[in-house]
Order: structure tokens, then sequence, then C-alpha cells
């Protein structure tokens, strides 16, 4: 009966010198774990997608005297035995911005004890009024394969391994069927294809056998978010310039992927397009003239230009990929000899269009 009550007394005095020591034990201001992924058997550290761990904490008890920042996992997550360099940089914006960990931080993650243990921080320069924040980087923990909540401890100690502060950081795993922790986005982007010309008429100058001249020209304008890009077109509604006054026609050249060479006093109708603005905003391929109408100088300079192809379409540039516009300069250039008859009435029509290549 004594032994028993001796027993009892010994108890009693133990918790008292226990419950002290429990009673003191502090949390730190403030914990956090933000795994990777929350869906089950998923690698948060990027085993399975690249995510790192990020762990934050504010301490509490003496900062100046942490030496080691334990987190210590359930045993149903699986670690990854080794020695990682845990990373301080490209933090995520939050309410209250996260301050690098100070100092060359090392992490031994054990798989034994279900913890990584960081340590090389600066410990004079901490305080407890920052929230201070590292990344476990690739391949360092994978989550349990049953959803449900987990606890997770973050714990300061001492470089001997002294018990500062501790908190307890719950994380919940998720089971990826009926749960979720991602969101697939779909969306699409309509095509579009635009086309104008800035104007509707065209005038040659006056005409003499001493040089070919050159209209003023309107602007094709074409843009399209095709990765084929587009083709324009032109064709002639009479195949030449027509003058009902002197009934005559001034024919155009021979359609044959080759620029007509209008530099002597040679009767002959052609059209010149030339690149003015090219890729406005963004655009990529290239842009190619048809041999008809490559390598050809806009303005009164020029003493070339491409034929018509009788009075059926002819393609004349084109683009391979996408273009926020593209401006084209289409000019008409017309030269005479001596015997073509005067008139002011020498007229045709040009169709120009363009179309997306989708």
């Amino acid at each position: 009966m004594k032994n028993k009550r001796f027993l009892a007394v010994a108890a009693l005095l133990v918790a008292s010198f226990l419950m002290p020591a429990l009673a003191g034990a502090t949390a730190l201001n403030q914990a956090g774990l933000r795994l990777g992924r929350l869906v089950v058997s998923a690698g948060s550290g990027g085993a399975n997608d690249g995510n790192d761990l990020l762990v934050t904490v504010k301490f509490n008890t003496t900062p100046t005297s942490v030496g080691k920042v334990v987190v210590t996992f359930p045993s149903s997550f699986t670690l990854t035995t080794g020695t990682v360099t845990p990373t301080t940089s490209g933090f995520p914006a939050t309410p209250g911005s996260i301050t690098a960990l100070p100092g060359t931080l090392s992490a031994a993650v054990s798989n034994t004890t279900h913890t990584i243990t960081v340590t090389g921080m600066t410990s004079a320069s901490l305080t407890n009024s920052t929230l201070y924040g590292f990344d476990i980087p690739a391949g360092s923990i994978t989550n349990p394969s049953s959803a449900g909540q987990y606890n997770t401890t973050l714990a300061s100690q001492t470089a001997g391994g002294g018990a500062l502060d501790s908190s307890t950081a719950p994380v919940s795993i998720v089971d990826g069927s009926t749960q979720y922790d991602q969101v697939v986005v779909h969306a699409s982007v309509a095509p579009n294809f635009s086309f104008s010309l800035t104007g509707n008429s065209d005038t040659v100058p006056t005409v003499d056998p001493s040089a070919a001249q050159t209209s003023s020209g309107v602007t094709m304008n074409v843009s399209t978010n095709s990765p084929l890009g587009y083709t324009a077109y032109v064709k002639s509604a009479n195949g030449g310039l027509v003058s009902a006054t002197a009934s005559h026609t001034i024919s155009s050249g021979t359609f044959d992927a080759t620029p007509d060479d209008q530099s002597g006093s040679t009767s002959d109708y052609t059209f010149v397009p030339t690149s003015g603005t090219l890729c406005l905003t963004s655009c990529n391929g290239s842009v190619a003239y048809d041999g008809e109408y490559a390598g050809l100088t806009a303005g009164p300079g020029g003493t070339s230009g491409g034929a018509f192809n009788g009075t059926n379409f002819a393609s004349f540039v084109s683009r391979s990929g996408y273009t926020g516009g593209d401006g084209f300069v289409l000019q008409e250039r017309v030269s005479v000899d001596a015997t073509v008859p005067y008139a002011n009435d020498y007229t045709d029509t040009l169709t120009v269009v363009a179309a997306g290549n989708f």
C-alpha cells in the first residue's frame, strides 16, 4: 500500500515538472506550408509537375537564436532522402510580402523521420516581425495516397536542436476524381481577315513617247491571323486601256512571269504593286511577289511593270504567315509609241481582292 502511495506521489511530482514546460510552449507568429499539388500521390516539389514546396515562417521566441527550421510531415507522405538547396527567390506576391530567409541555406530531407531540416541561416539578422520564406525544390515530397487533412509541423530550433517555437500547419489532400486542385482551361480564337483599298480611282499623268508615266496609286491593306497568310489578286476588266473616242486600246504586255520593260517608247499598260508599310503591329512568315510583279520600282523612276492576265485574275503578292497589317502601294504604268492616238478617255477598271489561306 505504501508503495502504491509512493508511486502516485511520484507521478504527480513528474507531472508537476512537465506541466510548466507544456504551458510555456510557444507558437510561431506565423507558419505556412504550400504544397505544389494537393491531389493524392502527386509530387509537391517537382517530381511530377515542377512545383516547389513553399514554407513561410515568422519567428517568435528569440529569433537570433534560431539555427534550424524543421518541417515534419505525417508518415503518409513520402520524402526523398538527401540534401537539397532551398531557393529564396521568385516568391509569389501575397498581401504580406515574403522575405528570403537569409544565409546560405541547406536542407536535409529524411524519409525515416519525415522531416526537412533547413540550416545555414544568418541568425543574427533574424527578427520576429518579418515573414521569411524558402522553397524546397524538385523531387522532395510525394503526397499521401488517401484524401483528407494532414497536419504538418513547422518548428524553429537552436543550432544544437533546442526547441524554440512550434506550430501546426494543416494541409488538405484531395482525391482528384471528385475533388480537384487543377482547372483545365479551354479557349478558342476566331479566324480573322481584313482587306481594304484607300481609294477607288487612280489617274496616270498624260503620256507621250518620251517616258513611261506612273499613277499616284492607292494603298491595299491586308491583315489576318492565319498562320498560312494570304494571297492578293488583280484583274483587268478590259485587258488594256480603252478609248471610245479614239477607238483604240493600249494593250497590256506579255503575261509570262517576267515584268515588261517600259524604258523605250513601246506601248504598254502594266500593274505596279510595291511594298509600303509591312507588319504594322506584328507578323511572321515572309512577303513574296509573283514573278510577273517582282522587283518593281514605285513612282516616276520606274521603267517596268507586270502585265495583266488578260481579263482573268492573276495573283501578285502573298504572305506566308500572320500579320497585324501589311500595306501595298498599287500603281499603273503606261508607255506609248508615237502612233498611239491621242484622247483623254482611256480607261480600265481593276478588281483587286485578297483571300486568307486558312
